[in-house]
């Protein structure tokens, strides 16, 4: 038993080799294939891996499919929940801003600066989509080069 991790850059296989007759018809498909085809060894591998057959997972007992039945359903009952309390706070906070309005006198000063947009930055509690998780400890004014 061989093992042989071969690296591309859309790819990372490793093949598993047992036995030197395995190794011989091996190397000589594609030897074969390379002399014939001219291809690249890495387009080689990247083809037999999208032509590998699809191994299908064995069937969940029936525990299982309750256990994750269970799951997704207090998944999606729990993100129900979110969405209406998110939307609920939302329409509150949109109700009072309309009626705080309402109440400032007309043509002032005051109701004009508060019918302008603020489109400078987020607010800092808004929470900003990433792709990794935050680093406790981790301070991005440490990175920045002093001048």
């Amino acid at each position: 038993f061989v093992s042989r991790r071969v690296r591309c850059p859309l790819l990372i296989q490793t093949q598993m080799l047992s036995g030197s007759a395995k190794k011989k018809k091996a190397k000589k498909k594609s030897k074969q294939s390379d002399a014939e085809s001219g291809r690249d060894k890495q387009l080689d591998l990247v083809l037999r891996s999208l032509d590998a057959p699809y191994v299908k997972p064995p069937p969940p007992s029936e525990e299982e499919k309750a256990r994750r039945f269970n799951v997704g359903r207090n998944y999606n009952i729990g993100m129900f929940e979110r969405h209406n309390e998110e939307n609920h706070d939302l329409a509150c906070k949109i109700a009072m801003k309309r009626h705080a309005m309402k109440m400032l006198p007309r043509n002032s000063k005051l109701k004009e600066a508060a019918l302008e947009i603020d489109d400078s930055s987020p607010p800092l509690w808004r929470h900003i989509p990433v792709y990794t998780p935050p680093i406790k400890g981790f301070d991005t004014s440490q990175l920045r080069k002093e001048e």
